[in-house]
Protein backbone atom coordinates (compact mmCIF):
# COMPACT_ATOMS: atom_id res chain seq x y z
CA UNK A 1 0.00 0.00 0.00
CA UNK A 2 1.47 3.47 -0.77
CA UNK A 3 2.14 5.83 1.40
CA UNK A 4 -0.61 8.09 0.52
CA UNK A 5 -3.31 5.34 0.35
CA UNK A 6 -2.62 4.75 3.90
CA UNK A 7 -3.01 8.52 4.38
CA UNK A 8 -6.09 8.77 2.96
CA UNK A 9 -7.46 5.77 5.21
CA UNK A 10 -6.48 7.13 8.51
CA UNK A 11 -7.81 10.51 7.11
CA UNK A 12 -11.21 8.34 6.36
CA UNK A 13 -10.87 6.46 10.15
CA UNK A 14 -10.09 9.40 11.81
CA UNK A 15 -13.19 11.51 9.84
CA UNK A 16 -15.84 8.91 10.51
CA UNK A 17 -14.59 8.78 14.40
CA UNK A 18 -14.78 12.63 14.87
CA UNK A 19 -18.57 12.33 12.78
CA UNK A 20 -19.63 9.57 15.65
CA UNK A 21 -18.22 11.28 18.83
CA UNK A 22 -20.04 14.82 17.64
CA UNK A 23 -23.18 13.25 17.74
CA UNK A 24 -23.02 9.94 19.96
CA UNK A 25 -24.07 11.83 22.97
CA UNK A 26 -27.24 13.07 21.38
CA UNK A 27 -27.92 9.99 19.96
CA UNK A 28 -27.81 7.92 23.77
CA UNK A 29 -30.16 10.74 24.98
CA UNK A 30 -32.34 10.45 22.03
CA UNK A 31 -32.85 6.94 22.21
CA UNK A 32 -32.92 6.43 25.64
CA UNK A 33 -35.65 9.19 25.96
CA UNK A 34 -37.99 7.68 22.80
CA UNK A 35 -37.39 4.27 23.89
CA UNK A 36 -38.91 4.71 27.74
CA UNK A 37 -41.36 7.50 27.06
CA UNK A 38 -42.82 5.14 23.97
CA UNK A 39 -42.35 1.79 25.99
CA UNK A 40 -43.79 2.47 28.95
CA UNK A 41 -47.35 3.68 27.33
CA UNK A 42 -48.23 0.35 26.75
CA UNK A 43 -48.40 -0.26 30.62
CA UNK A 44 -50.08 3.05 31.52
CA UNK A 45 -52.76 2.09 29.03
CA UNK A 46 -53.35 -0.90 30.62
CA UNK A 47 -54.20 0.29 33.98
CA UNK A 48 -56.12 3.24 33.07
CA UNK A 49 -58.26 1.09 30.77
CA UNK A 50 -58.07 -2.28 31.91
CA UNK A 51 -61.19 -3.77 29.89
CA UNK A 52 -62.33 -3.46 26.12
CA UNK A 53 -65.61 -1.86 27.11
CA UNK A 54 -63.92 1.33 28.56
CA UNK A 55 -60.97 1.02 25.06
CA UNK A 56 -63.80 1.29 22.93
CA UNK A 57 -65.42 4.44 24.55
CA UNK A 58 -61.90 5.91 24.77
CA UNK A 59 -61.62 5.62 20.85
CA UNK A 60 -65.37 7.03 20.61
CA UNK A 61 -64.02 10.12 22.92
CA UNK A 62 -61.15 11.05 20.37
CA UNK A 63 -62.97 10.34 17.45
CA UNK A 64 -64.82 12.92 18.15
CA UNK A 65 -61.97 15.63 19.07
CA UNK A 66 -60.28 16.68 15.64
CA UNK A 67 -57.37 18.90 17.26
CA UNK A 68 -56.27 15.48 19.06
CA UNK A 69 -56.34 13.55 16.24
CA UNK A 70 -54.22 16.33 14.31
CA UNK A 71 -51.59 16.40 17.52
CA UNK A 72 -51.83 12.36 17.86
CA UNK A 73 -51.43 9.66 15.79
CA UNK A 74 -54.48 7.21 14.21
CA UNK A 75 -57.16 7.43 16.35
CA UNK A 76 -57.52 3.32 15.95
CA UNK A 77 -54.13 2.75 17.63
CA UNK A 78 -55.73 3.66 20.85
CA UNK A 79 -57.71 0.66 21.22
CA UNK A 80 -54.93 -1.79 22.84
CA UNK A 81 -52.15 -1.58 24.91
CA UNK A 82 -49.25 -2.50 22.88
CA UNK A 83 -50.66 -0.50 20.03
CA UNK A 84 -51.42 2.79 22.45
CA UNK A 85 -48.26 4.30 22.08
CA UNK A 86 -48.22 5.18 18.51
CA UNK A 87 -51.33 7.07 18.78
CA UNK A 88 -50.01 8.70 21.89
CA UNK A 89 -45.98 9.21 21.60
CA UNK A 90 -45.92 9.12 17.53
CA UNK A 91 -46.36 12.67 17.10
CA UNK A 92 -44.13 14.19 19.74
CA UNK A 93 -41.36 11.68 19.08
CA UNK A 94 -41.36 11.68 15.46
CA UNK A 95 -40.77 15.56 15.62
CA UNK A 96 -37.93 15.63 18.04
CA UNK A 97 -35.97 13.09 15.95
CA UNK A 98 -36.76 14.47 12.54
CA UNK A 99 -35.32 17.70 14.20
CA UNK A 100 -32.01 16.42 15.51
CA UNK A 101 -31.82 14.40 12.28
CA UNK A 102 -31.85 17.73 10.43
CA UNK A 103 -29.62 19.59 13.18
CA UNK A 104 -26.92 17.06 13.36
CA UNK A 105 -26.61 16.74 9.35
CA UNK A 106 -26.05 20.73 8.59
CA UNK A 107 -24.13 20.77 11.97
CA UNK A 108 -21.62 18.30 10.79
CA UNK A 109 -21.43 19.71 6.83
CA UNK A 110 -22.19 23.56 6.80
CA UNK A 111 -21.57 24.44 10.33
CA UNK A 112 -17.93 22.61 9.87
CA UNK A 113 -17.57 24.28 6.30
CA UNK A 114 -18.68 28.03 8.24
CA UNK A 115 -16.51 27.40 10.99
CA UNK A 116 -13.10 26.72 8.65
CA UNK A 117 -12.93 23.29 9.49
CA UNK A 118 -13.56 21.63 6.32
CA UNK A 119 -11.27 24.03 4.70
CA UNK A 120 -8.58 22.31 6.58
CA UNK A 121 -9.30 18.66 6.36
CA UNK A 122 -10.15 19.66 2.19
CA UNK A 123 -5.96 20.93 1.84
CA UNK A 124 -5.20 17.68 3.52
CA UNK A 125 -5.01 14.05 1.96
CA UNK A 126 -8.98 14.25 1.14
CA UNK A 127 -11.37 16.22 -0.80
CA UNK A 128 -14.36 17.93 0.51
CA UNK A 129 -16.84 15.44 -1.23
CA UNK A 130 -14.97 12.42 0.70
CA UNK A 131 -14.77 14.47 4.07
CA UNK A 132 -18.43 14.89 3.94
CA UNK A 133 -19.30 11.16 2.90
CA UNK A 134 -16.90 10.14 5.79
CA UNK A 135 -18.72 12.20 8.10
CA UNK A 136 -22.17 11.29 8.03
CA UNK A 137 -20.80 7.27 8.03
CA UNK A 138 -19.71 8.78 11.47
CA UNK A 139 -23.25 9.87 12.40
CA UNK A 140 -24.93 6.92 10.64
CA UNK A 141 -22.67 5.17 13.47
CA UNK A 142 -24.52 7.55 16.22
CA UNK A 143 -28.28 7.24 14.39
CA UNK A 144 -27.64 3.23 14.81
CA UNK A 145 -26.81 3.37 18.49
CA UNK A 146 -30.41 5.74 19.17
CA UNK A 147 -31.99 3.13 17.05
CA UNK A 148 -30.80 0.13 19.03
CA UNK A 149 -31.25 1.87 22.50
CA UNK A 150 -35.04 2.57 21.62
CA UNK A 151 -35.74 -0.71 20.51
CA UNK A 152 -33.74 -2.17 23.74
CA UNK A 153 -36.42 -0.49 25.79
CA UNK A 154 -39.69 -0.89 24.18
CA UNK A 155 -39.29 -4.38 23.88
CA UNK A 156 -38.07 -4.79 27.28
CA UNK A 157 -41.13 -2.75 28.36
CA UNK A 158 -43.17 -4.08 26.01
CA UNK A 159 -42.72 -7.60 27.67
CA UNK A 160 -45.65 -6.63 30.55
CA UNK A 161 -48.19 -9.55 29.97
CA UNK A 162 -50.98 -6.50 30.05
CA UNK A 163 -49.62 -5.25 27.07
CA UNK A 164 -47.38 -8.16 25.14
CA UNK A 165 -45.64 -6.59 22.99
CA UNK A 166 -43.84 -8.56 20.32
CA UNK A 167 -40.08 -8.22 19.30
CA UNK A 168 -41.06 -7.53 16.19
CA UNK A 169 -43.57 -4.54 16.65
CA UNK A 170 -41.00 -3.03 18.65
CA UNK A 171 -38.73 -3.28 15.96
CA UNK A 172 -41.71 -1.62 13.63
CA UNK A 173 -42.16 1.04 16.48
CA UNK A 174 -38.58 1.87 16.07
CA UNK A 175 -38.51 2.27 12.38
CA UNK A 176 -41.72 4.45 12.63
CA UNK A 177 -40.12 6.74 14.92
CA UNK A 178 -36.63 6.96 13.07
CA UNK A 179 -37.11 6.89 9.81
CA UNK A 180 -38.95 10.78 9.45
CA UNK A 181 -35.25 11.56 10.68
CA UNK A 182 -33.91 9.31 8.31
CA UNK A 183 -35.10 11.81 5.74
CA UNK A 184 -34.60 14.79 6.84
CA UNK A 185 -31.21 14.24 7.71
CA UNK A 186 -30.32 13.34 4.40
CA UNK A 187 -32.39 16.58 3.28
CA UNK A 188 -30.24 18.16 5.66
CA UNK A 189 -27.19 16.90 3.46
CA UNK A 190 -28.57 18.61 0.87
CA UNK A 191 -30.10 21.61 2.21
CA UNK A 192 -26.35 22.28 3.44
CA UNK A 193 -24.96 22.64 -0.27
CA UNK A 194 -28.13 24.81 -0.75
CA UNK A 195 -27.21 27.82 2.10
CA UNK A 196 -24.56 29.91 2.67
CA UNK A 197 -24.68 29.55 6.16
CA UNK A 198 -25.89 26.55 8.64
CA UNK A 199 -28.56 28.80 10.21
CA UNK A 200 -30.26 29.50 6.73
CA UNK A 201 -29.66 25.36 5.54
CA UNK A 202 -31.78 24.77 9.13
CA UNK A 203 -34.58 26.87 7.62
CA UNK A 204 -34.49 25.07 4.52
CA UNK A 205 -35.61 21.92 6.14
CA UNK A 206 -37.43 22.99 8.63
CA UNK A 207 -40.13 24.71 6.40
CA UNK A 208 -40.72 21.26 4.68
CA UNK A 209 -40.84 19.49 8.08
CA UNK A 210 -43.65 21.78 9.30
CA UNK A 211 -45.59 21.52 6.10
CA UNK A 212 -45.45 17.87 5.93
CA UNK A 213 -45.99 17.58 9.73
CA UNK A 214 -49.37 19.77 8.63
CA UNK A 215 -50.01 17.39 5.93
CA UNK A 216 -50.03 14.35 7.96
CA UNK A 217 -52.40 16.11 10.69
CA UNK A 218 -54.67 17.15 8.46
CA UNK A 219 -55.21 13.62 7.15
CA UNK A 220 -55.52 12.19 10.48
CA UNK A 221 -58.40 15.54 11.40
CA UNK A 222 -60.66 14.66 8.32
CA UNK A 223 -61.62 10.98 6.70
CA UNK A 224 -61.97 12.00 3.59
CA UNK A 225 -58.07 13.39 3.56
CA UNK A 226 -56.60 10.14 4.48
CA UNK A 227 -55.10 10.19 1.33
CA UNK A 228 -52.56 12.99 1.98
CA UNK A 229 -50.56 11.03 4.25
CA UNK A 230 -48.81 8.95 1.16
CA UNK A 231 -47.06 12.66 0.75
CA UNK A 232 -45.56 13.38 4.18
CA UNK A 233 -42.76 11.21 5.64
CA UNK A 234 -44.37 11.34 8.71
CA UNK A 235 -47.87 10.19 7.24
CA UNK A 236 -45.26 6.94 6.71
CA UNK A 237 -44.62 6.51 9.81
CA UNK A 238 -48.79 6.11 10.27
CA UNK A 239 -49.25 3.83 7.21
CA UNK A 240 -46.25 1.54 8.44
CA UNK A 241 -49.20 0.68 10.92
CA UNK A 242 -46.25 -0.66 13.71
CA UNK A 243 -48.52 -2.77 16.12
CA UNK A 244 -51.98 -3.34 14.30
CA UNK A 245 -51.05 -4.52 10.79
CA UNK A 246 -47.21 -3.55 9.67
CA UNK A 247 -46.48 -3.00 5.98
CA UNK A 248 -42.56 -2.31 5.93
CA UNK A 249 -43.71 -1.50 2.37
CA UNK A 250 -43.77 2.01 3.65
CA UNK A 251 -40.26 2.32 4.76
CA UNK A 252 -39.01 2.36 1.46
CA UNK A 253 -39.52 6.16 0.85
CA UNK A 254 -37.87 7.34 3.25
CA UNK A 255 -34.66 4.80 2.06
CA UNK A 256 -35.82 6.29 -1.57
CA UNK A 257 -35.98 9.75 -0.67
CA UNK A 258 -32.96 9.76 1.65
CA UNK A 259 -30.14 7.97 -0.87
CA UNK A 260 -31.63 10.45 -2.97
CA UNK A 261 -31.02 13.62 -1.14
CA UNK A 262 -27.43 12.49 0.18
CA UNK A 263 -26.66 10.90 -2.76
CA UNK A 264 -26.84 14.92 -4.59
CA UNK A 265 -25.51 16.46 -1.51
CA UNK A 266 -22.51 15.15 -1.48
CA UNK A 267 -22.40 15.27 -5.49
CA UNK A 268 -22.53 18.84 -5.03
CA UNK A 269 -20.30 18.87 -2.21
CA UNK A 270 -17.80 17.79 -4.49
CA UNK A 271 -18.92 20.14 -7.62
CA UNK A 272 -18.99 23.82 -5.55
CA UNK A 273 -16.17 25.94 -4.47
CA UNK A 274 -15.57 25.63 -0.58
CA UNK A 275 -17.29 28.09 0.79
CA UNK A 276 -20.35 28.81 -1.87
CA UNK A 277 -23.60 27.83 -2.20
CA UNK A 278 -26.00 26.69 -4.92
CA UNK A 279 -28.55 29.27 -4.39
CA UNK A 280 -27.17 32.92 -4.84
CA UNK A 281 -26.76 34.63 -1.65
CA UNK A 282 -25.04 37.70 -0.86
CA UNK A 283 -22.00 38.01 1.35
CA UNK A 284 -22.26 41.31 2.72
CA UNK A 285 -25.62 42.95 4.03
CA UNK A 286 -26.38 46.48 5.19
CA UNK A 287 -25.43 47.73 8.50
CA UNK A 288 -28.01 47.81 11.23
CA UNK A 289 -26.01 49.07 14.45
CA UNK A 290 -29.68 48.24 16.70
CA UNK A 291 -28.71 46.82 19.87
CA UNK A 292 -24.94 46.62 19.73
CA UNK A 293 -24.04 49.29 22.54
CA UNK A 294 -23.47 46.33 25.16
CA UNK A 295 -22.34 42.31 25.46
CA UNK A 296 -26.18 42.18 26.72
CA UNK A 297 -27.89 44.21 24.07
CA UNK A 298 -25.98 41.91 21.23
CA UNK A 299 -27.29 38.79 22.89
CA UNK A 300 -30.56 40.26 22.81
CA UNK A 301 -30.50 41.00 19.51
CA UNK A 302 -28.85 37.48 18.62
CA UNK A 303 -31.66 35.92 20.81
CA UNK A 304 -35.09 37.91 20.71
CA UNK A 305 -36.19 35.89 17.54
CA UNK A 306 -35.62 32.61 19.53
CA UNK A 307 -37.50 33.92 22.51
CA UNK A 308 -40.60 35.11 20.31
CA UNK A 309 -40.85 31.41 18.44
CA UNK A 310 -40.80 29.94 22.24
CA UNK A 311 -43.16 31.88 23.54
CA UNK A 312 -45.75 31.17 20.54
CA UNK A 313 -45.20 27.51 21.11
CA UNK A 314 -45.40 27.20 24.84
CA UNK A 315 -48.59 29.66 24.62
CA UNK A 316 -50.49 27.42 21.80
CA UNK A 317 -49.64 24.31 23.77
CA UNK A 318 -51.22 25.91 27.35
CA UNK A 319 -54.18 26.41 25.34
CA UNK A 320 -54.54 23.26 23.66
CA UNK A 321 -54.25 21.70 27.25
CA UNK A 322 -56.34 23.73 28.67
CA UNK A 323 -59.01 23.14 26.30
CA UNK A 324 -59.08 19.49 26.51
CA UNK A 325 -60.32 19.70 30.05
CA UNK A 326 -63.62 18.81 28.79
CA UNK A 327 -62.42 15.84 26.71
CA UNK A 328 -60.94 14.35 30.18
CA UNK A 329 -64.60 14.69 31.80
CA UNK A 330 -65.82 12.47 29.10
CA UNK A 331 -62.46 10.48 29.69
CA UNK A 332 -62.99 10.16 33.29
CA UNK A 333 -66.92 9.48 32.93
CA UNK A 334 -65.84 6.44 30.79
CA UNK A 335 -63.66 4.83 32.45
CA UNK A 336 -63.17 4.50 36.68
CA UNK A 337 -59.60 3.41 35.90
CA UNK A 338 -58.43 6.66 34.06
CA UNK A 339 -60.36 8.39 36.57
CA UNK A 340 -58.80 6.85 39.77
CA UNK A 341 -55.38 7.30 37.91
CA UNK A 342 -55.69 11.02 37.73
CA UNK A 343 -57.38 12.41 40.64
CA UNK A 344 -57.73 10.26 44.36
CA UNK A 345 -60.91 10.45 46.11
CA UNK A 346 -63.81 11.75 45.54
CA UNK A 347 -64.75 12.47 41.38
CA UNK A 348 -65.91 15.62 40.28
CA UNK A 349 -65.77 17.21 36.72
CA UNK A 350 -64.24 20.37 38.37
CA UNK A 351 -61.31 18.27 39.86
CA UNK A 352 -60.85 16.46 36.50
CA UNK A 353 -60.58 19.86 34.71
CA UNK A 354 -58.04 21.10 37.16
CA UNK A 355 -55.87 17.91 36.57
CA UNK A 356 -55.84 19.10 33.04
CA UNK A 357 -54.92 22.38 33.80
CA UNK A 358 -51.91 20.88 36.04
CA UNK A 359 -50.84 18.64 32.82
CA UNK A 360 -50.82 22.61 30.73
CA UNK A 361 -48.61 23.65 33.37
CA UNK A 362 -46.02 20.41 33.60
CA UNK A 363 -45.65 20.32 29.37
CA UNK A 364 -44.89 24.64 29.76
CA UNK A 365 -42.17 23.60 32.84
CA UNK A 366 -40.99 21.48 30.76
CA UNK A 367 -40.59 23.51 27.06
CA UNK A 368 -39.20 26.34 29.13
CA UNK A 369 -36.65 24.39 30.64
CA UNK A 370 -35.79 23.04 27.38
CA UNK A 371 -35.53 26.64 26.11
CA UNK A 372 -33.19 27.71 28.98
CA UNK A 373 -31.05 24.36 28.34
CA UNK A 374 -30.62 25.49 24.35
CA UNK A 375 -29.90 29.01 25.60
CA UNK A 376 -27.02 28.28 27.90
CA UNK A 377 -25.82 25.93 24.82
CA UNK A 378 -25.87 29.32 22.90
CA UNK A 379 -23.73 30.55 25.76
CA UNK A 380 -21.04 27.71 25.38
CA UNK A 381 -21.47 27.92 21.63
CA UNK A 382 -19.84 31.73 21.64
CA UNK A 383 -17.12 30.49 23.85
CA UNK A 384 -16.20 27.20 21.79
CA UNK A 385 -16.16 28.79 18.54
CA UNK A 386 -14.13 32.21 19.55
CA UNK A 387 -16.94 34.69 19.71
CA UNK A 388 -16.37 35.42 23.15
CA UNK A 389 -12.88 36.78 22.54
CA UNK A 390 -13.96 39.58 20.49
CA UNK A 391 -15.95 40.76 23.40
CA UNK A 392 -13.21 40.12 26.41
CA UNK A 393 -10.80 42.25 24.63
CA UNK A 394 -12.75 45.17 25.45
CA UNK A 395 -13.27 46.68 28.56
CA UNK A 396 -16.02 43.57 29.37
CA UNK A 397 -15.72 41.62 32.83
CA UNK A 398 -16.39 38.37 32.43
CA UNK A 399 -18.34 37.90 35.38
CA UNK A 400 -20.87 40.95 34.28
CA UNK A 401 -20.77 38.89 30.63
CA UNK A 402 -21.85 35.89 32.54
CA UNK A 403 -24.52 37.39 34.41
CA UNK A 404 -25.64 39.27 32.06
CA UNK A 405 -26.59 36.36 30.05
CA UNK A 406 -27.68 34.73 32.60
CA UNK A 407 -30.15 37.67 33.60
CA UNK A 408 -31.86 37.42 30.44
CA UNK A 409 -32.62 33.38 30.33
CA UNK A 410 -34.12 34.18 34.01
CA UNK A 411 -36.15 37.46 32.48
CA UNK A 412 -37.22 35.13 29.17
CA UNK A 413 -38.26 32.17 31.48
CA UNK A 414 -40.10 34.50 33.89
CA UNK A 415 -41.95 36.65 31.20
CA UNK A 416 -43.34 33.47 29.69
CA UNK A 417 -44.35 31.62 32.62
CA UNK A 418 -46.29 34.00 33.85
CA UNK A 419 -48.12 34.73 30.30
CA UNK A 420 -48.60 30.86 29.47
CA UNK A 421 -50.04 31.09 33.17
CA UNK A 422 -52.28 33.66 32.09
CA UNK A 423 -53.36 31.79 28.91
CA UNK A 424 -54.00 28.72 31.00
CA UNK A 425 -56.24 30.78 33.22
CA UNK A 426 -58.42 32.39 30.80
CA UNK A 427 -58.84 29.05 28.54
CA UNK A 428 -59.97 27.61 31.61
CA UNK A 429 -62.18 30.60 32.39
CA UNK A 430 -64.01 29.66 29.15
CA UNK A 431 -64.56 25.97 29.71
CA UNK A 432 -65.92 27.47 33.20
CA UNK A 433 -63.17 25.60 35.36
CA UNK A 434 -63.15 27.98 38.40
CA UNK A 435 -59.78 28.89 39.32
CA UNK A 436 -58.21 31.92 41.37
CA UNK A 437 -56.22 33.96 39.08
CA UNK A 438 -53.99 35.07 42.37
CA UNK A 439 -53.14 31.16 42.74
CA UNK A 440 -53.00 30.36 38.61
CA UNK A 441 -50.02 33.25 38.66
CA UNK A 442 -48.47 31.93 42.30
CA UNK A 443 -47.97 28.45 40.14
CA UNK A 444 -46.26 30.33 37.52
CA UNK A 445 -43.87 32.21 39.01
CA UNK A 446 -43.04 28.90 41.41
CA UNK A 447 -41.93 27.52 38.12
CA UNK A 448 -38.54 29.86 38.66
CA UNK A 449 -37.55 27.10 41.78
CA UNK A 450 -37.40 24.06 38.85
CA UNK A 451 -35.11 26.99 36.87
CA UNK A 452 -32.96 27.65 39.62
CA UNK A 453 -31.85 24.21 40.19
CA UNK A 454 -31.72 23.43 36.30
CA UNK A 455 -29.94 26.35 35.16
CA UNK A 456 -27.63 26.01 38.89
CA UNK A 457 -26.25 22.09 37.33
CA UNK A 458 -25.60 23.74 34.27
CA UNK A 459 -24.05 26.64 35.02
CA UNK A 460 -21.90 24.60 37.46
CA UNK A 461 -20.29 22.97 35.07
CA UNK A 462 -20.00 25.15 32.63
CA UNK A 463 -17.66 26.16 35.29
CA UNK A 464 -15.84 23.65 35.60
CA UNK A 465 -16.41 21.50 32.70
CA UNK A 466 -17.82 23.57 29.63
CA UNK A 467 -18.79 21.17 27.55
CA UNK A 468 -20.91 19.00 29.78
CA UNK A 469 -22.96 22.15 30.73
CA UNK A 470 -25.89 21.53 27.91
CA UNK A 471 -25.59 17.70 28.37
CA UNK A 472 -26.18 18.11 32.52
CA UNK A 473 -29.35 20.15 31.93
CA UNK A 474 -30.54 17.40 29.37
CA UNK A 475 -29.95 14.69 31.33
CA UNK A 476 -31.64 16.08 34.82
CA UNK A 477 -34.98 17.35 32.58
CA UNK A 478 -34.61 13.72 31.16
CA UNK A 479 -34.18 11.80 34.66
CA UNK A 480 -37.62 13.49 36.19
CA UNK A 481 -39.38 11.59 33.17
CA UNK A 482 -37.20 8.37 33.90
CA UNK A 483 -39.08 8.80 37.24
CA UNK A 484 -42.36 9.55 36.42
CA UNK A 485 -41.80 6.10 34.17
CA UNK A 486 -40.27 4.34 36.84
CA UNK A 487 -43.25 4.99 39.40
CA UNK A 488 -45.90 3.23 37.22
CA UNK A 489 -43.84 -0.24 37.70
CA UNK A 490 -42.44 0.23 41.16
CA UNK A 491 -42.95 1.98 44.40
CA UNK A 492 -40.13 4.52 44.76
CA UNK A 493 -38.92 5.79 47.96
CA UNK A 494 -40.09 9.30 48.59
CA UNK A 495 -35.97 10.73 47.92
CA UNK A 496 -36.27 9.39 44.51
CA UNK A 497 -39.33 11.48 43.74
CA UNK A 498 -37.92 14.75 45.16
CA UNK A 499 -35.16 14.47 43.15
CA UNK A 500 -36.88 14.92 39.91
CA UNK A 501 -38.56 18.50 39.46
CA UNK A 502 -41.85 17.36 38.37
CA UNK A 503 -42.36 17.03 42.41
CA UNK A 504 -42.31 20.94 42.60
CA UNK A 505 -44.39 21.65 39.59
CA UNK A 506 -47.88 22.71 40.98
CA UNK A 507 -49.88 19.70 39.78
CA UNK A 508 -53.30 21.57 41.27
CA UNK A 509 -53.78 24.91 40.32
CA UNK A 510 -56.04 25.37 42.69
CA UNK A 511 -53.90 24.83 45.15
CA UNK A 512 -51.08 27.30 46.75
CA UNK A 513 -47.69 26.13 45.52
CA UNK A 514 -45.16 24.80 48.38
CA UNK A 515 -43.36 27.83 48.56
CA UNK A 516 -40.73 26.21 51.41
CA UNK A 517 -39.67 23.43 48.94
CA UNK A 518 -39.21 26.16 45.89
CA UNK A 519 -37.39 27.96 48.28
CA UNK A 520 -35.02 25.60 48.84
CA UNK A 521 -34.64 24.82 45.52
CA UNK A 522 -34.06 28.40 44.47
CA UNK A 523 -31.21 28.71 47.14
CA UNK A 524 -29.44 25.48 45.83
CA UNK A 525 -29.91 26.82 42.40
CA UNK A 526 -28.31 30.00 43.36
CA UNK A 527 -25.28 28.21 45.35
CA UNK A 528 -24.39 25.95 42.05
CA UNK A 529 -24.81 29.13 40.33
CA UNK A 530 -22.35 31.12 42.12
CA UNK A 531 -19.91 28.55 42.24
CA UNK A 532 -20.00 27.83 38.25
CA UNK A 533 -19.79 31.78 38.02
CA UNK A 534 -16.91 32.18 40.16
CA UNK A 535 -14.41 29.40 38.10
CA UNK A 536 -15.38 30.74 34.84
CA UNK A 537 -13.68 33.96 35.96
CA UNK A 538 -10.88 31.65 36.47
CA UNK A 539 -10.00 29.27 34.20
CA UNK A 540 -8.91 29.57 30.42
CA UNK A 541 -11.28 30.07 27.46
CA UNK A 542 -11.84 26.65 26.37
CA UNK A 543 -12.77 26.23 22.13
CA UNK A 544 -13.98 23.22 20.60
Amino acid sequence: MSGVAATRIQANKALRKFGFRQTLRGAIILGAIVGLVMGAQGAAYAKAFPDQASRAKLVTSLESVSAVNFLSGEVVNAATPASYAIYKSLATTVIITSVWGLLVTTRLLRGNEEDGRLELLASGATTKRRASRQLMLGYAGSFAVACLLAFVFIAALGKDPQVNLSASASAYMVAAVFFPALFFAALGVFTSQLALTRGRAVLYGLVPLVVLFVIRGAANSVASANWLKHYSPFGWSDLLNPVLGPKPIWMLPAFAFGALFVGAGLFWAGRRDLGASLLKQSDTARSRYALLQSPLALAVRRSSWSYVWWGIAVTAWAAFFAALANLGVNLANDSSAFRSALVNGSFSETKIKLVFLGVGTLFVATALLVMATLNLSSVRGEEAKGYLDNLLVQPTRRRSWILGRLALIVSMFTLLSLLTGLVLWGVGHLNHIDVSFSLEMQGAISLLGTLAITLGIGVFCYGFAPRLAAAAMSVFIGWAFIVDILKSFFHLSGWVTKTSFLHYVPADPSQAPNWSAIAWLAVLGLVLMALGVGRFTKRDIISE
